[in-house]
């Protein structure tokens, strides 16, 4: 334990850093962040549906097959999970949350995160199955689908359910954040074993 603690000190404390600190201190921090990213998710979708059929031509053969891919995997190993903290699918849930008022648990008899391993299985399988890097239209219906898988699961189950139990990207990144350097951790223990609520761990509505 003490031992973790040494570690842990030594990682820079990003909430320290004045610009960036100050940025995620900011209440709308990460509903900014998922706005930019909505903002080139629909200007991919209707490149990709309207746009040239050339990949290297369109924003949907470019933006997520080079340059996202590339800046979450260099994301991945040097500052951890920053595509779920920025993640454009979660305004759309947000909306269906307040339309829908979702009461239902998810069902017990798909339980962890099978479902999204086996839709991350699929989605490699039909990368190489369909060659989506080279079709802008089939990489929109991609990008479209996880919109309404979002706004319909959600809609439907209480509790994120979609990022908790469907999405196979968050998995996937959750995974490769376990090499990052950077986490989440604590600061003032005493706080933490003062604290009765533990929202941090239970979350909390209000």
């Amino acid at each position: 334990m003490e031992r973790e603690r040494r570690l842990t000190l030594r990682l820079p404390d990003l909430l320290a850093i004045p610009l960036v600190g100050h940025f995620l201190r900011w209440r709308h921090a990460r509903t900014s962040a998922q706005a930019v990213l909505l903002l080139l998710a629909l200007l991919l979708l209707y490149d990709g549906f309207f746009g040239p059929p050339l990949a290297p031509k369109n924003l949907a053969g470019v933006l997520p097959w080079v340059h996202w891919r590339g800046f979450v995997v260099l994301s991945l190993l040097l500052l951890g999970n920053w595509f779920c903290f920025a993640c454009p699918f979660l305004l759309p849930r947000r909306l269906a949350q307040r339309v829908f008022r979702p009461r239902r648990a998810w069902p017990r008899w798909l339980p962890g995160k099978w479902v999204a391993v086996l839709l991350l299985l699929v989605f490699f399988w039909a990368y190489e199955a369909f060659d989506l890097w080279a079709s802008p239209f089939l990489t929109a219906w991609v990008a479209l689908a996880y919109f309404v898988g979002a706004f319909v699961v959600d809609g439907l189950f209480r509790g994120a359910a979609f990022c908790k139990h469907v999405c196979p990207i968050g998995q996937f990144n959750f995974v490769g954040s376990l090499l990052s350097p950077t986490q989440v951790t604590i600061r003032e223990p005493a706080v933490c074993t003062s604290c009765r609520t533990k929202d941090c761990i239970r979350g909390r509505f209000s």
